[in-house]
């Protein structure tokens, strides 16, 4: 048997499902980039992820008298190799619930105090259970204690913090001087 479950369980469930999601994909980001970018290999204890690799191109360069010459460069591997980065810009959640009967939710397990939540004694906790849309020729029935829900969650990225964006600032600001 199906047990419903707490509304805010059945829509917080893919929201923490996609944060999750995000954040194993930025540590994927995070370990081509030591594993391609640096020399050594790091591991917990040791967090020195020794020096950049480059690599180191030569070339004939045509100067302005015509004639040719040798250069070189050399630039960070990371420079030329694409990253790969994914984020979660968006994320829509649309899922249908059939309500069921409310919880009361008593603080303490049912003594005679009741707290008030947002000016009602008893607050009341919705219980449903993930459910196929309804039937629009579906007849309604009268004595049912049950209804739908349809919900859609729209989320997206937040804009880095001031106090991030002040800090890639000064670290950019940094690798210049």
């Amino acid at each position: 048997m199906i047990t419903p479950k707490f509304i805010s369980d059945l829509l917080g469930a893919p929201m923490a499902a996609i944060v999750q999601a995000e954040a194993i994909a930025a540590r994927a980001t995070a370990d081509f980039i030591k594993e391609v970018g640096f020399t050594k290999s790091t591991d917990s204890v040791d967090s020195d992820f020794g020096a950049i690799k480059n690599i180191s191109f030569s070339y004939n360069r045509l100067n302005t008298d015509g004639t040719s010459q040798m250069a070189s460069i050399t630039v960070p591997l990371l420079t030329i190799v694409p990253i790969p980065t994914l984020r979660v810009a968006q994320a829509v959640i649309e899922l249908d619930l059939a309500l069921t009967q409310p919880e009361e939710n008593t603080p303490g397990g049912g003594d005679s105090k009741s707290i008030k939540n947002f000016g009602v004694e008893k607050p009341l906790r919705l219980k449903a259970l993930i459910a196929r849309k309804p039937s629009v020729s579906a007849p309604a029935t009268g004595n049912s204690i049950t209804g739908n829900m349809n919900v859609k969650i729209t989320m997206e990225q937040a804009e880095p913090t001031i106090g991030m964006v002040q800090l890639i600032n000064i670290l950019d600001n940094a690798k210049n001087e």
